[in-house]
């Protein structure tokens, strides 16, 4: 017994030594040791991330327009007002048309944003929390990834800052160049999107709130700050008044279906996940404790934060399910950081374990931050990437545009004597075509009637004379017709053919070529533009079905595929039946389908009724399992099509020893 004891006495020494040496490898303040000492090393690993990766990415949709409006100085767009097209062209002025140049400024502010937060929150917590609210800003994944990308959000968040610590000074000192610089930055806010002006009417608010803020509206310069403010409406409201509202409109109601989406629900719990969950419960609580403070700078910081939170959040339910908005609340996220040091300390303090809270609170948001940089830039990978995860993971927004442009220039060159009119199926892509310098840009139309009304600028393709109306008063004209097949399904590609059609005459297809890996496709025809006297047969690409064997089935040796296949106002001149991506043999024939009349465009197709088929695979050394099959089609003009992936399990009867 006296042994076990010893025992027991030697383990319970060993297990206080192992806590306290573990309790010695954390600092007594983590997050101000990782301040001291790290934030420089820490914030030159996102930098380099970012610098590489805003280098090597294409542009995607809304960069390229944002470019593309650069080419056109306005005051005010109708997606928005002038500050990111502004930004855009300062770049390429610089550095010619590339992807990082029009990135360029957004770039250098999103990586000053740690600096700015620490300006800001200087005279409100002091150097050591204001060096601390810096380092959680890199903890934050859409914070720290500002600048990767050319949106708005870049100089909205940093002009929101700047005006929050001129504000703040402005009120302390009460010096007029701190009330002009007020004004001035939140007139530059508010002519960078309609988002920006939750800050400002936090302002207000707290004037209004807080009694010892009300004596503010007796101050003149304050009302000097309020009017040049108000200067940065002047764009939006110019605009709206001269299109019908069209820009406020599509913001306030067209945008948003205003029906109750229950998944709309998810939006804090996403917010959680974009943030990392410590992180953000540390924001959510840091800001209930600054609207419970007497402080009018906390106030101001709460209200500002309250407004994007719980706007947005109110919203979500009822919000455009279509378009990206999870980034929305960032802009109230970031000014909550200054006070979010000393919130930490609180809520560790009464913990034992309250210093591994605030590591774990740290890495884990770093962590996420490294991971957003290299998510967004996998694209950039898509070579090294694609052979390991395969089709369909990586995404192809910012890839393959630099290709295409130059596959675009091999078609003009080999199809047409003089350059042609170039028309697309969307706007991004025609944006991407003069930014390649490929045509003049009043030789580029689009017929794009989905995804330039679902994002706001419709209107501004029309008053650019983009758009169908102004492709008919160029008759008599030959045109290249572009289709980014790998971004429409069957029912989409049918209708954008026969919206061709109605303004052309002689639909014929030249080509397609696939980027990516195959993960991006376009097709490319030749039109001239034209009314129609009468309605013409449009030539359609092959479609087909696969009937049999049904996804999930389980099928054995050398089974039995059927379906049906056909191509409006053509016909299908060789089916391909793939396993895993890949053509299997097989032996069979096309069969009569009388049934499929009631499908529209089968009775077009030259073979009808003739468009069944029956084919029987020869599986040979198939391996059992799991496996996809998919129908590839060529009609009769040399077009390419895919039919919907189906998966089976196949299933070989065990032979015989």
């Amino acid at each position: 017994m006296n042994n076990d004891s010893n025992e027991n006495n030697e383990n319970d020494g060993n297990n206080e030594s192992c806590v306290k040496q573990s309790q010695m490898s954390i600092p007594t303040d983590p997050l101000r040791h990782l301040a001291s000492h790290w934030l420089w090393p820490l914030g030159a690993l996102i930098f380099a991330l970012k610098a590489l990766f805003a280098f090597r990415l294409e542009l995607y949709s809304d960069e390229i327009f944002y470019w593309f409006e650069s080419t056109r100085p306005a005051l005010a767009y109708s997606d928005l007002p002038f500050m990111s097209s502004l930004l855009a062209g300062l770049g390429t002025a610089v550095l010619g048309d590339t992807p990082f140049a029009v990135r360029l400024p957004f770039f250098l502010i999103g990586c000053s944003l740690p600096a700015v937060l620490y300006w800001t929150a200087l005279p409100l917590v002091g150097k050591a929390e204001a060096r601390e609210a810096a380092l959680l800003s890199l903890c934050l994944p859409l914070a720290s990834s500002l600048g990767l990308l050319a949106v708005p959000d870049v100089p909205l968040v940093f002009l929101g800052l700047l005006a929050i610590g001129f504000f703040i000074r402005a009120r302390a000192t009460d010096s007029l160049t701190h009330w002009l610089a007020t004004g001035v930055v939140v007139a530059l806010g508010l002519s960078t999107h309609y988002r920006f002006s939750l800050f400002p009417a936090g302002a207000v608010l707290l004037l209004l709130w807080d009694s010892s803020s009300r004596q503010l509206w007796r101050n003149p310069r304050t009302l000097i700050a309020f009017v040049i403010a108000a200067a940065g409406l002047v764009p939006v409201i110019l605009f709206n008044a001269s299109h019908q509202m069209g820009s406020l409109a599509f913001y306030l109601v067209d945008r948003h279906p205003w029906e109750f989406r229950p998944a709309g629900l998810l939006h804090l719990f996403e917010q959680a996940l974009l943030s990392t969950p410590l992180l953000y419960g540390l924001l959510l609580a840091t800001g209930l404790g600054l609207l419970r403070s007497a402080e009018p700078n906390a106030r101001l910081v709460a209200l500002i934060a309250a407004l994007h939170i719980v706007l947005y959040a109110a919203l979500a339910p009822f919000s455009d399910p279509t378009s990206t908005t999870l980034h929305w609340p960032l802009a109230g996220y970031i000014p909550l950081l200054i006070y979010a040091p000393a919130a930490l300390r609180r809520l560790t303090s009464s913990f034992a374990i309250g210093r591994r809270v605030t590591a774990l609170l740290f890495g884990i948001g770093y962590l996420g931050s490294l991971t957003a940089l290299i998510g967004v830039g996998s694209q950039s990978l898509h070579t090294q990437l694609q052979p390991i995860l395969g089709m369909g993971v990586l995404s192809t927004k910012m890839a393959g545009w630099a290709p295409f442009a130059a596959e675009t220039r091999l078609v003009v060159a080999a199809h047409f004597e003089e350059p042609p009119l170039i028309v697309t199926d969307n706007y991004y892509t025609a944006a991407q075509l003069a930014f390649a310098k490929l045509g003049e840009p009043n030789s580029i139309y689009t017929l794009d009637t989905e995804k330039a009304v679902r994002d706001g600028r419709a209107l501004q393709l029309s008053l650019w004379g983009m758009d169908t109306e102004a492709l008919i008063d160029n008759k008599n004209s030959p045109a290249l017709l572009i289709t980014e097949d790998s971004t429409l399904n069957f029912g989409q590609k049918r209708a954008l053919l026969q919206h061709a059609c109605a303004v052309s005459v002689g639909l014929k297809f030249l080509q397609q070529i696939d980027l990516v890996g195959g993960a991006k496709r376009f097709s490319f025809y030749a039109i001239h533009i034209a009314e129609p006297a009468q309605p013409i047969e449009c030539s359609i690409p092959a479609r087909g079905w696969i009937d049999s064997p049904a996804a999930g089935e389980r099928v054995a040796e050398n089974f039995t595929v059927s379906g049906w296949a056909f191509a409006e106002g053509n016909k299908v001149d060789l089916i391909r039946v793939l396993i895993d991506g890949k053509s299997a043999p097989y032996s069979g024939s096309r069969t009569e389908r009388t049934d499929l009349d009631i499908v529209a465009g089968a009775l077009l197709d030259s073979q009808f009724p003739q468009l069944g088929y029956r084919y029987q695979i020869e599986t040979g050394d198939l391996s059992p399992g799991a496996h996809t099959l998919q129908l590839e089609l060529v009609s009769d003009s040399g077009e390419v099509t895919n039919s919907l992936i189906t998966e089976f399990y196949f299933s070989p009867i065990p032979r015989p020893n």
